[in-house]
């Protein structure tokens, strides 16, 4: 009997020691992520890999490898406060109501400024860090992104002409900042269209309640405290900031602050979304006069990527491109496009006047 008990007691020792021993099972090797829920916060079950890594990795050819494991970045913010309202208050009072400039007295900030990487750009954050800040559903989202993303069946916005959102236009680039006594212009040259926020220093406060609704930028209001810009945002439309990163509700708000320093333009930005974030992230932006010259180029998304409709998602899942000779191909460099419009128009047959 003592023997046969000690023959249970080895086999289930050997089963346990197998169990440990059988690898793990990872993004790359699962059959259902969903069913993997305890694991989306570990990096292991990323292999390591940051946001960027995982959104390059098939053009990189090196789907299922190692990361490097970087994370640079404290995601999370360092205040206290759990609304924008809160925060963006706390500053207005502390600046005593916010500076009153004349023409004469404002900040310069002239030039076109290029932005540095952060961890919106993807850069150096690990994808376990990214969806350990998220809610349940919004986590389920990012894991499905990523994975996505991971196979090379990317959806990124501006492959079909739309905007790219808040996020990414935070640090897009070129910059440039048109600053008058009343009112702040950010320009943005981003692949979709030469972008334009508008923040309103006079102290007019937001659109009241009942005409608000959600915009791709948002809508922005501001103070000057000294030197410095500090910026709400409310009214953001919910979108997705792809490239690995992560959606958003349109319960996102965020307040910014930005100053010349040198020849250089640093800030932050804190964003506030209850139904997405499990707290308040934050990155800070940096800002160094563009390489490029000092003007700014008028841009729109045919210019980049050709016509929207020449984009579309094969049946696998997988973005892809119309190429001269397929049908439906629309010529980007047609200075003429809407005579094709109208000669196909004319090859139809048409019924009696009366039609």
């Amino acid at each position: 009997m003592r023997a046969a008990v000690a023959t249970v007691v080895l086999c289930l020792s050997l089963v346990a020691a197998l169990a440990a021993q059988a690898p793990q099972t990872t993004l790359f090797t699962t059959r259902d992520y969903r069913q993997d829920r305890e694991r989306w916060t570990d990096p292991a079950y990323y292999l390591y890999n940051t946001a960027r890594q995982l959104t390059d990795m098939q053009v990189d050819n090196r789907f299922g490898q190692k990361g490097s494991g970087a994370d640079k970045y404290r995601i999370r913010s360092p205040y206290p406060f759990t609304t924008s309202r809160e925060h963006y208050e706390a500053w207005l009072k502390k600046a005593d109501g916010g500076t009153k400039h004349a023409l004469a007295t404002l900040p310069d900030w002239d030039g076109v400024w290029s932005g540095t990487a952060t961890w919106l750009d993807s850069n150096d954050v690990q994808a376990s860090t990214i969806a350990a800040a998220l809610t349940p559903r919004y986590r389920e989202y990012y894991v499905q992104q990523v994975k996505a993303e991971a196979e090379g069946r990317h959806w990124w916005a501006a492959a079909f002409c739309l905007p790219d959102g808040f996020i990414r236009g935070l640090s897009r680039t070129p910059q440039q900042f048109v600053i008058r006594p009343t009112q702040v212009l950010m320009l943005t040259d981003q692949l979709v269209a030469t972008q334009v926020r508008w923040v309103y220093t006079d102290g007019s406060g937001h659109t009241p309640e009942d005409k608000q609704f959600p915009q791709w930028q948002g809508e922005s209001i501001g103070f000057w405290d000294g030197a410095e810009l500090v910026v709400h945002t409310n009214q953001i439309r919910a979108w997705n900031a792809t490239h690995s990163l992560f959606e958003w509700s349109d319960q996102m708000t965020a307040v910014e602050r930005y100053e010349r320093i040198g020849n250089e333009i640093v800030g932050e930005v804190t964003l506030y979304d209850p139904e997405a974030f499990l707290y308040p992230l934050h990155a800070r932006l940096r800002f160094t006069p563009s390489r490029g010259g000092n003007r700014m180029v008028y841009g729109t998304c045919t210019d980049t990527n050709g016509p929207s409709s020449n984009i579309h998602a094969r049946p696998d899942g997988v973005v892809d491109e119309r190429v001269p000779g397929d049908p439906g191909y629309w010529d980007p460099n047609d200075p003429r496009p809407w005579a094709r419009h109208y000669a196909i128009g004319e090859r139809q047959p048409r019924g009696g006047a009366g039609r």
